[in-house]
């Protein structure tokens, strides 16, 4: 490709789409951006205009009047016939649609971290590359059936372990496309939600959110929610491509540039998120007064349809850990019990938003994150905060991070060391 037409790829980007206060911008071309941490905790749906953008190529600007998706089958017996049906978008946005709030994250949220241990191969993220937002749709167990798919789980078809396939329209950079893959398994039940979307925040999706439809793939890293749909393919092996075979996996800590290929093949892709939570208030130059109430505010999230069940709050390294508030949405209600924000003031003043678990259905499948916030009564003038969140799994957060050639799944606790300013209001 020469310099020129690299140029061109990108002359049709949405840029009238990008809120850019709301972002730091760590690449133009591609654009990703994610979002400042002070404005992604505001609300517990994140707003279109704050929920992050990653994308590995221009963007497609897709007609919905003339964009389709096709969806094969492809059998494991030579003599069955192999079945290909292709859906418009009207022909999507005929079957049943359901609604389900969900995060979405990056493999590579708080890259940062991993850099600083040593350099790593990726786009070198904060804790911005994480966003919650209400998903609208098809799923896709049911485009899969309408295509030719048995509905019964207990069919012969499903005795051999099988894999769906998603590449989308457009260019990549390290790839002929973007193309990647999940058991078809967990696509296949229902309780999953796995999604044709076609809708973000009750609005129809933005192109860089990948309109006119993407997946949508609650609990599974970001990587696997293909956007743009160009097809859909059922077939005995996972996806060949660059970021299922070459990409989004953490490889063992001898890996790097110069040997990475012999452990491509050797460890799988990533699928289901890890327990994660970050601190987004205060920031590490944020200033605060001594001896003074400060909320601290953040997020935690975890994969698998597993629930957040605690976040915990140290102010001495991680000698004591205290709780914090969550806030969090019960996944049988259809909002949450603080839609739009935590509802804590800097003074430390409390809503009625929170929730202690007690109201919470722990049977049910959790694919949002929650807001937490924790008051300081009296910031010391030498203050660390450090936080860490438990899953419904018995997972927690190790104590110091893990390199990985990738820079992916950093999940350590959360730490930072805030400015603090002398108050003229004594401390005794």
């Amino acid at each position: 490709m020469t310099p020129s037409s690299a140029q061109n790829i990108y002359a049709d980007e949405p840029w009238n789409d990008r809120h850019l206060s709301n972002y730091v911008v760590r690449a133009e071309k591609p654009f990703n951006a994610e979002v400042k941490l002070d404005k992604l905790i505001e609300h517990f749906v994140t707003p279109t205009e704050r929920h992050f953008r990653r994308n590995h190529g221009p963007i497609p600007n897709l007609d919905a009047e003339t964009w389709s998706v096709t969806v094969e089958i492809n059998s494991l017996a030579s003599s069955a016939p192999q079945r290909t049906k292709v859906f418009r978008l009207s022909d999507i946005q005929r079957l049943q649609q359901f609604e389900v709030v969900a995060v979405l994250e990056c493999a590579g949220n708080r890259r940062d971290g991993l850099k600083a241990i040593k350099p790593v191969n990726g786009v070198i993220w904060g804790a911005g590359t994480a966003s919650n937002a209400q998903w609208g749709g098809c799923r896709l167990r049911d485009v899969l059936v309408a295509a030719g798919m048995p509905s019964n789980l207990c069919d012969p078809f499903y005795e051999t372990p099988r894999h769906v396939e998603f590449a989308g329209h457009g260019e990549a950079s390290d790839d002929v496309h973007y193309a990647t893959s999940i058991p078809l398994e967990w696509a296949m039940n229902p309780l999953n939600m796995v999604l044709v979307a076609t809708e973000m925040n009750g609005h129809r999706l933005l192109r860089d959110h990948g309109f006119p439809a993407r997946i949508v793939a609650p609990g599974i890293i970001g990587a696997r929610w293909v956007k743009w749909l160009n097809y859909i393919r059922v077939q005995d092996r996972e996806s060949n491509c660059f970021y299922q075979k070459r990409d989004y996996k953490i490889l063992p800590p001898m890996a790097n540039s110069s040997n990475c290929e012999q452990f491509w093949p050797r460890f799988p892709a990533l699928m289901e998120l890890n327990i994660q939570s970050a601190i987004c208030r205060p920031s590490a130059d944020e200033r605060l007064q001594a001896w003074k109430p400060y909320v601290v505010r953040g997020y935690a999230l975890s994969g698998g349809g597993r629930a957040v069940d605690r976040v915990e709050i140290s102010l001495d390294d991680g000698v004591t850990w205290d709780l914090a508030k969550m806030y969090c949405m019960n996944p049988k209600s259809s909002s949450s019990n603080s839609s739009t924000s935590t509802g804590t003031s800097e003074d430390g003043s409390e809503d009625d938003g929170s929730s202690d678990g007690s109201d919470r259905d722990w049977t049910a499948r959790h694919w949002g994150w929650v807001l937490w916030s924790f008051r300081i009564s009296s910031v010391p003038p030498d203050c660390s905060i450090a936080c860490r969140a438990w899953d419904s799994g018995g997972n927690t957060q190790p104590a110091a991070a893990v390199w990985n050639y990738r820079g992916v799944m950093n999940n350590s606790v959360f730490r930072v060391h805030p400015q603090v300013a002398a108050s003229l209001k004594s401390h005794m």
